[in-house]
């Protein structure tokens, strides 16, 4: 009795796991073929009803609305938007990597050429003022860390620049390879690899060869808490705070200029919002890109991935 009960057991979870295979496999069918638009509806109608019967669901939202609400003055009228941003994120990521598998390739979709197109004209102009100078791109981490993977790629067709080293602290083929997301760009993980005691060496490294690379500067200490990383004091909205000092240090020893900007995602569009250049050899570089930082999260704090951590830059890992 006891081994049909096992065997009846074996075939209903082959069965459900079946089941969930050809769910997503339609949920990706139907991400290729729907506008962006519509996938920012689809995200919040899908925290909706899962809110419903799912607890942790529920109270991340809430706790990214509220968060946002009690510190950084977030419209009432963008809670939705706020409490769906995880999902809209994932949901951004999968289209975006689905697109590169169909196209085979770098799939180019008009908005983040232009978001490409508008950084790589303040990347020539920085060149053009000043013949060899370094430039890093530090995206903020907003809407999608693929979107942002793919303006880097429209800077480099924009500036003909065939290799880019970005740091990266994302998991490693999230939603199957990555290889095809990723040509022409050599990714820097900050975990996991092995290596992670070379990272800046191999950045300034690259640095020196691209001309440019990307790094993203917003990173909130409490996210490498299990790989920490050195910070300074800064104060942010006011109060004091943290950010890692990595970028700061290699700006003093070489003339580096920090071009922070990030992406934005209204109404189905991309757009990206840039900030001054911030050359890295003056004594109040960290504050500027805190500075940059808060202003941010005070305008679109509900795109911010790091939303709902009310931690964010007051805790650091070390010091």
């Amino acid at each position: 009795m006891e081994a049909i009960w096992r065997a009846q057991r074996m075939i209903a979870m082959s069965l459900a796991r079946r089941w969930h295979r050809r769910i997503y496999a339609y949920h990706n069918w139907l991400l290729l073929r729907v506008s962006f638009a519509t996938i920012a509806r689809w995200a919040k109608v899908r925290w909706l009803c899962r809110s419903i019967v799912d607890v942790r669901w529920r109270w991340n939202g809430i706790v990214r609305y509220e968060t946002g609400r009690d510190l950084f003055s977030l419209d009432r009228g963008k809670w939705l938007a706020a409490m769906s941003s995880g999902v809209l994120e994932n949901l951004i990521d999968r289209r975006i990597h689905l697109g590169q598998q169909k196209s085979q390739g770098v799939e180019h979709l008009p908005d983040i050429v232009a978001v490409g197109d508008r950084i790589a004209g303040v990347v020539a102009q920085l060149w053009m003022e000043q013949s060899g100078r370094l430039v890093i791109l530090s995206p903020f981490h907003y809407v999608s860390q693929y979107a942002n993977v793919l303006a880097v790629h429209e800077v480099q067709r924009a500036l003909g620049v065939v290799n880019v080293a970005i740091v990266s602290g994302v998991p490693h083929d999230q939603f199957g390879s990555d290889e095809k997301l990723t040509p022409g760009l050599e990714i820097l993980h900050t975990q996991g690899d092995g290596v992670r005691n070379s990272l800046g060496i191999r950045f300034a490294r690259s640095l020196v060869r691209d001309k440019m690379a990307v790094l993203f500067a917003d990173a909130a200490p409490y996210s490498m808490h299990r790989y920490p990383m050195d910070t300074v004091g800064v104060s942010i909205f006011g109060r004091p705070s943290r950010i890692h000092d990595g970028v700061f240090r290699l700006g003093k020893r070489m003339q580096v200029t920090l071009l922070p900007y990030y992406l934005t995602f209204t109404r189905g569009r991309f757009d990206v919002v840039m900030f001054e250049p911030v050359p890295l050899d003056v004594d109040d570089a960290a504050q500027r890109v805190a500075d940059c930082i808060g202003s941010a999260l005070s305008h679109s704090y509900e795109g911010s991935l790091f939303a709902g951590y009310p931690t964010l830059y007051g805790f650091a890992a070390t010091r």
